[in-house]
């Protein structure tokens, strides 16, 4: 199973720097920054270059709407093992390269790692002090 991170300037440069720095270096993972300077036919021409393989892939994708996961949604809709994520976080990433050995089937690795990203998403108040007491113990 193959995953591409892609998204709008360095957004992808980004998140494969911040995985690898908590999760080390990680085979199957691809990034394709989409710049400002491109032409998105440029961009769906990389696009399609990273999907086609026997593989499953899936496509981690910055905003949903955006002109990534519009490129990616498109490309995926020709093809049975292309799934697509918008709103990726680093929660997200982390998630999917840790299960991705034990969860073979991508559909289900997508709904974990959906998950993943809804419950790394928070807001810190004063009032929380088991979520404070949480994060101090087993933090990263």
């Amino acid at each position: 199973m193959k995953f591409l991170i892609t998204g709008h300037n360095d957004f992808s440069i980004g998140m494969k720097s911040a995985l690898t720095m908590i999760a080390g270096s990680l085979e199957e993972l691809t990034i394709v920054p989409f710049s400002a300077e491109e032409t998105v036919e440029s961009y769906r021409k990389k696009i399609e270059l990273e999907l086609q393989t026997k593989d499953s892939v899936i496509c981690f994708t910055d905003l949903l709407g955006g002109t990534p996961f519009k490129i990616c949604v498109e490309l995926a809709i020709t093809k049975n093992q292309v799934f697509v994520l918008s709103g990726t976080n680093l929660g997200m990433l982390l998630e999917a390269s840790l299960l991705r050995e034990s969860v073979k089937e991508p559909a289900e690795l997508c709904q974990l790692v959906l998950q993943s990203g809804k419950d790394n998403i928070t807001l810190f108040s004063q009032n929380t002090k088991t979520l404070i007491e949480e994060i101090s113990e087993s933090g990263i």
